[in-house]
């Protein structure tokens, strides 16, 4: 915890693995496929914005782990392929280009063959 009684902002540290040019696409029974754009976000998960208004959003909740496949584009290298990964947090962006959107953190668990 910060001084303020806050916990520290951890979505902004950098990443080790940039991850910010790929498309998480996730498979929920009973509905379509969602692919979402990863952004990087923190040194421990990735970060997917979402519209507030996104049905996505009242299909997932936080600790919930899912399966993820990571697609990347033509240029981008690593780490394309199908992960296990958990929701850390739903917070609601307050600034910059996507202010009123959702942040959707999630942490890549492991590899899935």
């Amino acid at each position: 915890m910060e001084q303020s009684g806050q916990p520290p902002e951890r979505r902004l540290e950098p990443r080790a693995t940039k991850v910010s040019n790929h498309r998480a696409e996730f498979k929920l029974a009973g509905v379509p496929v969602y692919q979402l754009k990863v952004r990087d976000m923190s040194a421990k998960g990735a970060g997917i914005i979402i519209r507030a208004d996104s049905k996505f959003l009242n299909m997932i909740q936080i600790g919930q782990e899912l399966d993820a496949k990571l697609i990347s584009f033509a240029e981008a290298t690593d780490p394309s392929g199908r992960y296990r990964s958990r929701i850390e947090h739903i917070s609601e962006l307050q600034e910059g280009r996507f202010r009123g959107h959702m942040v959707v953190g999630i942490s890549i668990l492991k590899k899935i063959s």
